[in-house]
């Protein structure tokens, strides 16, 4: 017969695992199979765990057991801001998903300092800063010509645009990483209380053009020094959200150069308010955004109604728009790439190659089985 061993614990850091993946004890006893009583005499403290009740916790908390068995309950950093269009009930209720998502951007930070460490390659300070208070048109020009963005406009595929866009805002010296945001409507989120800010974009269900507005978006909230969970959500009454928006969208169509093509001259002479999709998306490609981006460029420069915008917001923003029509199978080395990133994976590459790291930790910054390795190193450099 099997022996059960308990083990001593704080019951406190028990508590604090499950509130840390924001769960509450009824759903850890339906994962689990721990039951309500049992889990309530863990967390009480009035009985200790058997080494199987641990296991079970550490799988369901996605915890190490070394973790479960700490003498005292760690610090962790805050929580990003909430900053969704939710209503107030729904505010700080956040899908286990989107914890686990931060708690990855957090230590993938931590991973990249640790590698240009490795490689005595200095961190980037973040230099460029603004304040609410300040036009956010205004500091969108600057940074244009801060990163001069104009150099972008020669490229035409938009994955290359999208890493383009990645690379210059990560010279600022900030961190920046594609992860699987699923929950909560969440579209990005940024960190600021790092050793290096950090950006997080949604990885799937988002075009290339999606992804670039929401990282200038999120650039926004890192330089107000005023990080969050963003859903980009334009029917927003928050300042912050909306002074982010307004930066990004100067960042990609900076007004002057919009009013002067030569479709938005003409129509402006014309006096005409309403736009065929045709128009939009040449324009948009021009820019590298997508029609709607267009219109709401044009709507705050008075060139469409707000009649016309709700329209057409409402008839090309579906649910589905950006998705795959045909999802690929996993590709390991490629999800490896678009989530860590070019500099990311370089870094580790060249830790390698100067025998800064072995191979196991290689494999452990990337995060990817050795067998993974060299197709992970074939595509990088494509």
């Amino acid at each position: 017969m099997k022996e059960n061993i308990h083990i001593k614990v704080n019951h406190e850091v028990l508590i604090w695992a499950r509130i840390s993946l924001a769960l509450s004890r009824t759903q850890v006893s339906e994962r689990s199979g721990i039951s309500a009583r049992r889990l309530t005499q863990l967390e009480e403290g009035e009985k200790p765990p058997t080494i199987d009740d641990l296991k079970t916790l550490s799988k369901t908390y996605k915890r190490t057991i070394a973790t479960l068995l700490l003498s005292n309950p760690p610090v962790e950093k805050p929580f990003p801001h909430d900053r969704r269009t939710v209503d107030s009930q729904d505010l700080n209720v956040l899908h286990e998903k989107t914890v686990m998502a931060v708690r990855k951007a957090r230590a993938l930070a931590q991973s990249y300092i640790e590698l240009r460490q490795e490689m005595v390659v200095e961190i980037p300070k973040l230099t460029f800063f603004a304040s609410i208070k300040e036009n956010p048109k205004e500091q969108a020009t600057k940074l244009r010509k801060l990163l001069n963005l104009d150099e972008i406009r020669e490229l035409n595929n938009p994955n290359q645009i999208l890493e383009a866009y990645i690379e210059k805002v990560e010279s600022l010296g900030i961190a920046i990483f594609q992860l699987s945001l699923t929950q909560d409507r969440l579209r990005g989120f940024s960190i600021i209380d790092e050793v290096i800010p950090v950006i997080g974009i949604k990885r799937g269900a988002e075009t290339p053009t999606g992804k670039i507005f929401t990282l200038l978006h999120e650039l926004g909230h890192i330089i107000l020094n005023e990080g969050g969970l963003c859903d980009l959500s334009e029917n927003t009454n928050i300042e912050i959200e909306k002074w982010c928006n307004a930066f990004s969208a100067e960042v990609l169509i900076p007004t002057p150069e919009l009013l002067q093509m030569q479709t938005v001259v003409e129509h402006s002479h014309r006096g005409e308010k309403t736009w065929a999709k045709m128009d939009l998306v040449i324009l948009g490609s021009h820019f590298h955004v997508g029609p709607l981006a267009i219109l709401r460029s044009l709507l705050e420069n008075n060139l469409t109604t707000p009649d016309f915008y709700k329209e057409k917001h409402k008839a090309w923003n579906k649910p589905s728009f950006g998705r795959a029509k045909k999802p690929e199978g996993r590709n390991i080395a490629k999800e490896t790439i678009k989530e860590k990133g070019r500099t990311f994976i370089s870094l580790a590459f060249s830790a390698y190659d100067q025998n800064r790291i072995d191979l196991k930790d290689l494999s452990d910054f990337l995060g990817i089985k050795l067998s993974y390795i060299p197709r992970t190193r074939q595509l990088l450099n494509a």
